[in-house]
């Protein structure tokens, strides 16, 4: 039992860990944009270097976790256009029409999402401190992103589906990864969500990215960061966690994103924190809180049982909030 609840708690920090990285894309993104990148360039670049790197590893280091059933290649399809590569779009259409904030928080609307799913293709219980989490997370994100002011949400009904969409998009990230786990370890998944969704980013925006790479070449080492660190260090992370942690739970988890975002944008870029955003800080990591003491049995039991082994250490809300793009 205390090995369970070790390997528990580890898949718990594996998640909060890989939020944290993501936390970071905010300060990243902002010195690209300023370098002169567009936000699809980025998330094209960022997708298409990841998929590329861990492919050639992987063929190289690991040929047998490319191996995959025939009747698992429509799982990966979905889970690449899905999650990745319609994620990445529709969020950018959100900030399109609305401001970074409010798109930050339609995004976040993904625990609520996955709760549902989860319940519905899982069987993960709706219990009643999972639905306390996801209210605080949901009120917290909020105040984070500065929901509450008058501007955010200027009649702009397309940009509210698009935020909607890019929320259900991204929880699907953590349901989809569940299944697969079922049956390939985090980097077999990892590999084929990435490719999957890098290849429609590449066909719409991949000329476009070649041609601000080629402008800017002072921006690799960034790019760099953004593959190897928050793309396959943060996933890889996130997927092994998934392995023994629900994937509701690990959904309100990643929420800690748009706190290291705040907290990095104050002390980095010098940017204001309100008042409102502390409460939301505290409301999001008081739900982290209130999940670590609702824990029940391994989330990854299916997954060991079908042959996966343990977890081992293995596409953005300032880049959600002021500052990026997912």
């Amino acid at each position: 039992m205390e090995r369970t609840r070790g390997r528990q708690t580890l898949g718990y920090m594996m998640v909060f860990g890989a939020a944290s990285l993501w936390g970071t894309l905010g300060v990243v993104s902002r010195n690209l944009y300023v370098g002169g990148l567009s936000a699809q360039a980025v998330v094209t670049l960022r997708a298409s270097m990841a998929a590329a790197l861990l492919l050639a590893a992987l063929t190289v280091l690991r040929p047998a976790t490319l191996r995959v059933r025939l009747r698992d290649i429509p799982l990966f399809a979905a889970y690449g256009l899905v999650s990745v590569a319609a994620f990445y779009l529709l969020y950018f259409l959100t900030i399109q029409h609305l401001s970074v904030a409010a798109a930050a928080v339609l995004m976040y609307t993904a625990p609520a999402f996955v709760a549902v799913a989860a319940a519905l293709t899982l069987g993960e219980p709706l219990t009643q401190g999972k639905l306390l989490a996801l209210t605080l997370t949901l009120a917290g994100c909020a105040l984070v992103a500065r929901a509450y002011e008058p501007s955010v949400f200027r009649g702009q009904l397309i940009g509210v589906l698009t935020g909607l969409g890019s929320g259900f998009t991204y929880g699907m990230y953590s349901i989809f990864g569940k299944h697969a786990l079922k049956r390939y370890n985090p980097w077999t998944v990892q590999a084929y969500s990435l490719l999957f969704g890098a290849a429609p980013l590449v066909l719409f925006f991949g000329r476009e990215a070649v041609r601000s790479l080629a402008r800017s070449p002072e921006a690799l080492p960034w790019l760099a960061y953004l593959a190897l660190v928050t793309t396959l260090g943060a996933y890889g992370l996130y997927l092994s966690g998934l392995q023994v942690v629900e994937a509701s739970h690990a959904a309100l988890l990643s929420t800690v994103e748009p706190v290291v975002a705040a907290l990095l944008g104050f002390w980095i870029l010098e940017e204001s924190l309100r008042l409102p955003q502390v409460i939301g800080i505290l409301l999001v990591l008081g739900s982290a809180v209130i999940l670590n003491a609702q824990r029940g049995e391994p989330a990854g039991a299916a997954s060991r049982q079908a042959g996966v082994p343990p977890a081992g250490v293995g596409t953005e809300c300032a880049r959600r909030t002021p500052g990026g793009a997912p």
